[in-house]
């Protein structure tokens, strides 16, 4: 279940990414749209993208690490 989530946050992460550069180069927004709004949705929209992307990928490297001390608690492989 935990991977399904990490799948969707980077899903997440690169679409609202590539819907922010699709802004900002004139794509998505239709052309009667202010200059600025176009600027400030399609920064908004990038920048998020990031924070998605960096934030799933902190997270499922501390759930990787998580399940690796918790694979070694319960198999411990000290030799006495």
């Amino acid at each position: 279940m935990r991977s399904l989530f990490i799948y969707i946050g980077y899903t997440a992460g690169v679409v609202f990414f590539l819907l922010g550069i699709a802004m900002l180069a004139g794509f998505v927004f239709p052309k009667e749209a202010p200059v600025q709004l176009k600027t400030v949705m399609g920064i908004t929209l990038l920048l998020y993208g990031l924070y998605r992307l960096t934030t799933t990928y902190f997270k499922a490297k501390q759930n990787t690490r998580l399940s690796k001390e918790e694979n070694e608690t319960r198999n411990p492989t000290t030799i006495l």
